[in-house]
């Protein structure tokens, strides 16, 4: 009951909920359930306009899941990869939580990128897609914008797409980086309408403008305002996203 209080409060942006909760979560791991009404909260707390509430957010996930943020607790996420295969789309998931929170980020994101890229089960590479959203890092956009662009699965190519424009936890200005490619790939002819909505799509949700889907407007405008845009998301604090709430 504290824990969905708090994550409750946390997402109308009450900063001493939210203080607390992060304090807390760790504590709280195999203490915590996913009830209904947390699944609720986490629905929302997915599209936090705070960046920090969507991390405790994933903390709380790898409580419940009854995963503590140490080194040991990968290397058991590393075993279920390799001896559970019904276990092993949510140990990438995993992952991605322990591994953005800074336990053998580098191994963890090697891991992570590889499977994203190069494993031969699309569910497995959705997977390890959706624990990269957790990274922070411009390394995790690159690794999802190729998944988006090249993936044999639109499933994959979906959730890499939503990733690296709205979800996971990466700042305005991170995402604003991936506009001039997202502009050059609007404006490939060869481009089938389901990846051009989805690249319109992107450039909305990341701009925060909206623009008719129209390749040449894009373009004009990020050469009269990207520069001003970018400027105006680098001021704001670090956590301040496009959100639902």
């Amino acid at each position: 009951q504290q824990a969905e209080e708090l994550l409750a409060r946390s997402i109308v942006h009450d900063d001493r909920a939210l203080e607390m909760l992060t304090n807390h979560a760790e504590s709280w791991t195999s203490e915590v359930r996913l009830t209904d009404r947390m699944m609720q909260l986490d629905s929302r707390a997915t599209y936090s306009t705070d960046l920090r509430v969507r991390q405790a957010d994933a903390d709380l996930w790898l409580a419940m899941e009854g995963w503590h943020h140490n080194q040991e607790a990968v290397g058991l996420l590393m075993k279920r990869i390799e001896q559970d295969k019904q276990y092993r789309p949510s140990a990438y998931y995993f992952l991605g939580m322990e591994g953005a929170r800074g336990i053998d980020s580098e191994h963890a994101f090697a891991v992570l990128r590889d499977r994203a890229l190069k494993d031969p089960d699309p569910v497995v590479r959705q997977w390890a897609v959706e624990g990269l959203r957790f990274f922070k890092t411009d390394d995790a956009l690159e690794v999802l914008f190729e998944s988006f662009t090249h993936d044999s699965n639109y499933s994959v190519r979906d959730r890499a797409g939503c990733n690296l424009s709205d979800c996971g936890i990466f700042t305005h200005a991170q995402r604003m980086r991936l506009v001039p490619k997202l502009v050059a790939l609007a404006e490939d002819r060869s481009l089938n309408s389901q990846m051009r909505n989805w690249v319109f799509m992107a450039l909305q949700e990341i701009t925060d403008v909206s623009l008719p889907a129209d390749a040449a407007a894009w373009r004009t405008w990020y050469q009269q305002h990207g520069a001003e845009k970018t400027a105006e998301f680098e001021a704001l604090p670090w956590y301040q996203v496009r959100g639902d709430q």
